[in-house]
């Protein structure tokens, strides 16, 4: 018994140390930023979505839903929603990192589904000026599976490094159902 509360009494303390550096060199990998492979998509969005909600600005919308047209001017938008398909667009996820070949060339940066995967990123593309910033970014989705349909087409324009416009048209077919066309159109108004 008594080599027992002394084994304990030993044990005890260290397991103890041990879990807390376990802990801390667990945080702290936790804290560093992941290598981008690919265009920093998702921290250039961010960064824009970080500013537009402070600044609040209006956006003149259009949406088209099977021929139906809503137009609207809005300034109240949760960003992280409003460019949800643009956000998971990045390519930067550990699982895609040798998925893409670089097709890039001057003022193009240029990513291309390799043959054989079949993730739902077909391309993405950043035009970008003499400063290295993007003008033009697009973007084509589509997936198929047993229960549907569906593909995107992308695209935001930029004007010194400031987003100008996005714009998503799209369609999605259920397996039994007929197919749905969208559209939409965000143009940023100055204040």
């Amino acid at each position: 018994m008594r080599n027992s509360n002394l084994y304990t009494r030993q044990f005890v303390p260290f397991f103890c140390l041990l879990t807390g550096l376990l802990f801390i060199s667990c945080a702290e990998t936790a804290k560093t930023s992941p290598k981008n492979t690919y265009f920093a998509w998702a921290d250039l969005l961010n960064s824009h979505i970080k500013s537009f909600e402070v600044t609040k600005p209006k956006v003149h919308k259009t949406v088209f839903l099977d021929g139906a047209k809503e137009v609207k001017v809005v300034s109240d938008i949760d960003w992280t929603k409003e460019w949800a398909l643009f956000l998971e667009a990045d390519l930067n996820k550990p699982a895609f990192e040798k998925s893409y070949d670089n097709l890039s060339e001057p003022d193009l940066i240029w990513y291309s589904l390799k043959l054989g995967e079949s993730l739902p990123v077909k391309k993405f593309m950043v035009h970008i000026d003499e400063l290295n910033r993007p003008t033009r970014v697009e973007i084509e989705v589509s997936q198929k599976n047993f229960l549907f349909e569906t593909s995107k087409n992308m695209q935001m324009t930029f004007s010194d490094g400031h987003v100008q416009t996005y714009f998503i048209e799209g369609s999605q077919k259920l397996r039994w159902g007929k197919p749905t066309h969208y559209k939409l159109l965000g143009v940023l108004l100055s204040k």
